[in-house]
């Protein structure tokens, strides 16, 4: 990854970009994603474009995904996505 930069447009931060571990907690369950962004040196507080938002989206949908399983609360359409 070649070393590019950014200002955060808050904090005034130089940011770099960067892969980090993301947690992502939805109705009891959880899961760490590999998060690409924009970060400072020190802390978390990134910036992400369209393209890095599709990783959280993801990991939003299998964390949903879980809590229907686990909950006994599947709809057809889960059963037809996930279970044939």
């Amino acid at each position: 990854m070649e070393n590019q930069t950014r200002i955060h447009p808050e904090t005034g931060e130089i940011l770099h970009r960067d892969i980090r571990p993301v947690e992502f907690a939805y109705k009891g369950e959880k899961i760490t994603v590999d998060m690409p962004g924009w970060y400072p040196a020190e802390g978390d507080d990134g910036i992400f474009t369209h393209e890095d938002m599709k990783v959280s989206d993801q990991a939003l949908r299998i964390l949903k995904s879980r809590h229907e399983v686990h909950s006994g609360e599947l709809t057809l359409e889960f059963e037809e996505r996930y279970l044939n």
